[in-house]
C-alpha cells in the first residue's frame, strides 16, 4: 500500500513547510519556475509534494495556498482525466528505466495549448530514472520551455541527473524532519512502536510507516531476540539461521548491519534511546565494543558477497556465527 495515501493528495506533508511557502510565494508574485526539482532521500514524501503543488497550480479555487479538492480542476484531477496534467514514470513490472518514449510524449504535451487556459503541469518521478538519451530529450524542453508549463522533477538520488538538468530546475532540497515531529506524525498514522520504525527508516517517516505496516518493527525485534540467543549460547547458529531463510542474506544482513549501529551507539553513549527494545541492552553489554566492530566489518564482506551465487543457505547461517562465542 502506498504511504502517500495517509495525506491528501492536495496538502502538503507537515514536514514540507519550508518548500510549500517557497512554492506559493512565486506563485504569488507570478515567478514560478519553469522546472522545479524535489531533491531528497526517500521515504520524505517528495511525490507527495508534487502532488500537492500540481493540485494547487490546477485548482479553479484554492484557499489558504490550498486546493479546494471540490472544483471542476480538483475532480478531473483526482480522476485522473485532466487535459492539463500528466505524470511520467516508469512503465510497472519494467526495466524501471523512463524511456525515450515517455519524455517525446511530455515534449508533446507541454506544446499543445492548456484545455483551461491555465498551466499544464507535468510529474516526472524517479528523475534519476532516466538514461543519457532520455536526459536528452528532455534537455530540449528545459532549453527553450513553453508559456505556462510547469515540470516537477522528483529524484532521490540528485547527483544521478547530469548538471545540465539540475542546472535549469529551481532545487527544493527535502531532509528529515525533526524526530519529535516524525514520531508526532507517525502516532497520528497509528504507528506501533514508531521510534524503533523510524530508526529502522533512517530517519524517513513514510518509509517508517512502510516498515511498521509491512511487519518490520517486529522483525527486528525477533533479530535482536535471535542474535542474542546465540550470542548467549542459548541456540545454534544453524537453528536460529533456519528460521531467517524465508527472509534472505540481503535483508538479514542489513537488518544485523542496523544492529550493529544501534549496539555501537548505546555502547558510546551508555544508554538506549526511547522507544527501543529493551533486549538492546543486554545485547550491548555482553559484547565487547572491539568484537562488535569485527562482526560489523564481516557484515559489510558478507552483504557484497550476498549479490554473489552463493548458497542462500549458507550466507545466512553465516551470518549468525558471526555472534557466537568461538
Amino acid at each position: 500500500m502506498s504511504t502517500e495515501l495517509a495525506q491528501p493528495a492536495h496538502a502538503p506533508l507537515p514536514w514540507h513547510t519550508h518548500a510549500w511557502q517557497r512554492f506559493n510565494q512565486a506563485l504569488a508574485v507570478q515567478r514560478s519556475a519553469h522546472a522545479l526539482l524535489l531533491a531528497g532521500p526517500t521515504g520524505l514524501g517528495k511525490r507527495a509534494l508534487a502532488q500537492a503543488m500540481a493540485a494547487r497550480v490546477l485548482c479553479d479555487r484554492p484557499s489558504n495556498d490550498l486546493a479546494c479538492g471540490q472544483c471542476r480542476g480538483c475532480q478531473l484531477r483526482l480522476a485522473g482525466s485532466h487535459p492539463d496534467y500528466t505524470v511520467i514514470e516508469p512503465e510497472a513490472g519494467g526495466s524501471g528505466i523512463l524511456k525515450i518514449e515517455a519524455v517525446r510524449q511530455l515534449t508533446t504535451f507541454s506544446q499543445r495549448t492548456s484545455q483551461y487556459d491555465g498551466y499544464r503541469v507535468a510529474v516526472l518521478a524517479p528523475a534519476e530514472a532516466m538514461n543519457r538519451h532520455t536526459a536528452n530529450a528532455l534537455l530540449k524542453t528545459l532549453e527553450e520551455p513553453p508559456a505556462s508549463v510547469m515540470l516537477i522533477l522528483v529524484s532521490h538520488r540528485p547527483a544521478l541527473l547530469a548538471a545540465t538538468i539540475r542546472s535549469r530546475c529551481q532545487i527544493l532540497t527535502l531532509n528529515p524532519p525533526q524526530q519529535s515531529q516524525s514520531l508526532e506524525w507517525l502516532t497520528a498514522q497509528g504507528i506501533e512502536q514508531p521510534a524503533l520504525a523510524l530508526m529502522l527508516a533512517g530517519g524517513a517517516p513514510l518509509a517508517a510507516q512502510a516498515i511498521a505496516e509491512a511487519g518490520g518493527t517486529q522483525q527486528f525485534a525477533e533479530l535482536i531476540d535471535g542474535v542474542a540467543a546465540v550470542a548467549g549460547g542459548r541456540a545454534s547458529a544453524v537453528a536460529v539461521a533456519s528460521e531467517w531463510q524465508a527472509i534472505g542474506a540481503r535483508e538479514t544482513t542489513e537488518l544485523m548491519q542496523r544492529l550493529t549501529l544501534l549496539l555501537a551507539r548505546y555502547q558510546a553513549l551508555s544508554s538506549s534511546s526511547p522507544g527501543l527494545p529493551a533486549s538492546i541492552e543486554p545485547l550491548a553489554r555482553a559484547t565487547a565494543p572491539k568484537r562488535l566492530q569485527s562482526i560489523a566489518e564481516k557484515l559489510y564482506q558478507l552483504r557484497a558477497a550476498t549479490s554473489q551465487s552463493l548458497s542462500r543457505e549458507l550466507s545466512v547461517e553465516a551470518l549468525f556465527l558471526l555472534w557466537t562465542r568461538a
